[in-house]
């Protein structure tokens, strides 16, 4: 009985110290956010579910009371852009969906329940 009690403590409190720690200051109010302007915001909240860029600036992070609800790299999965650096430049949220552009000219579209990831192309 010691033992499962001593292994769901240690699984509660390895799962609590996966949560992102983030500065609250970088997160906006806002629908959508350029981060090539507004370097001091890196996320959105709606819902209380926070929308994270992340430090490498290609990775996006739901995150639900500050417990990640899913992770997804958008460069990994859409591939480098032609033009311009591969990194987030604006997301833009809309009522299910959050549309990313990263490079210059390259278009994303993240499904805001599940973080599936879908290529909508460059121009």
């Amino acid at each position: 009985m010691k033992s499962i009690f001593l292994s769901i403590i240690i699984i509660m409190l390895t799962h609590s110290s996966f949560a992102q720690k983030f500065d609250k200051r970088q997160i906006s109010q806002k629908s959508e956010l350029n981060l090539s302007f507004e370097s001091k915001f890196r996320g959105i909240i709606k819902n209380d579910v926070i929308y994270y860029v992340e430090k490498d600036m290609q990775t996006l992070s739901a995150y639900y009371n500050g417990k990640p609800k899913w992770k997804t790299n958008i460069i990994a999965i859409c591939g480098k852009p032609y033009i311009g650096k591969p990194a987030i430049r604006v997301i833009k949220l809309k009522t299910d969906k959050m549309f990313v552009v990263f490079g210059k000219h390259s278009f994303a579209e993240v499904d805001l329940s599940t973080g599936k990831t879908k290529y909508l192309g460059s121009d």
